[in-house]
C-alpha cells in the first residue's frame, strides 16, 4: 500500500526528498540541448529498483515518469518535469517532483510522512547524477547544483 501525494498541500505533509532537484546554468547550451540530454540521461538510467522514462515534450519542459520494478503494478511512482528558462546569454534548467508515491508498509507506516521515503527515488537521483554528467560532458563550464534528499 502507499500514499499518493495527490492532495497533500503544503512541504510539511510532503517527505523531505519531494524537494530533492538538480538546477542547471549553461552559458553554450541551447534549450533544446538541454532537453535533449535529459532524455538521453532518462534512457541510461539503469537502476535497480526501477527505471526512467520520457513522457511528453514541450518546448520548455520534458516530463519524466519513474517506475519502481520492485512492484507488483505496473504504474508510475514518480513523475517529474525538467523545466527549462531561457534569459540573455545563458539557458537554465530544473528537475521538479510533481507527484510520487511513499513507502507505507512496515515500520515505514509508523513514520510522520515528511520522514517517510519516495519510491523510485534512487532511479531519480540516478537520473540527476547522469544528467548533470552528461551536462558536463557537452559544457565543461555548466553549473550545476543539487538540492535536497
Amino acid at each position: 500500500m502507499a500514499l499518493q501525494s495527490i492532495g497533500t498541500n503544503g512541504w510539511e505533509a510532503r517527505p523531505a526528498q519531494s524537494k530533492a532537484s538538480v538546477s542547471v546554468a549553461s552559458r553554450v547550451l541551447t534549450a533544446n540541448q538541454v532537453l535533449d540530454l535529459a532524455a538521453k540521461a532518462a534512457a541510461e538510467v539503469e537502476d535497480t529498483s526501477g527505471w526512467v522514462r520520457p513522457l511528453e515534450r514541450g518546448s520548455n519542459r520534458l516530463r519524466l515518469v519513474v517506475r519502481d520494478l520492485t512492484r507488483a503494478d505496473d504504474e508510475p511512482v514518480l513523475h517529474f518535469d525538467v523545466e527549462v528558462d531561457r534569459a540573455v546569454g545563458r539557458v537554465t534548467a530544473r528537475t521538479v517532483i510533481q507527484s510520487f508515491v511513499v513507502k507505507q508498509s512496515g515500520v515505514a507506516a509508523l513514520l510522520p510522512v515528511a520522514r517517510r521515503k519516495i519510491a523510485g527515488f534512487s532511479a531519480y537521483r540516478a537520473f540527476m547524477e547522469r544528467y548533470a554528467d552528461a551536462l558536463s560532458d557537452v559544457d565543461p563550464d555548466v553549473q550545476v547544483s543539487y538540492s535536497g534528499d
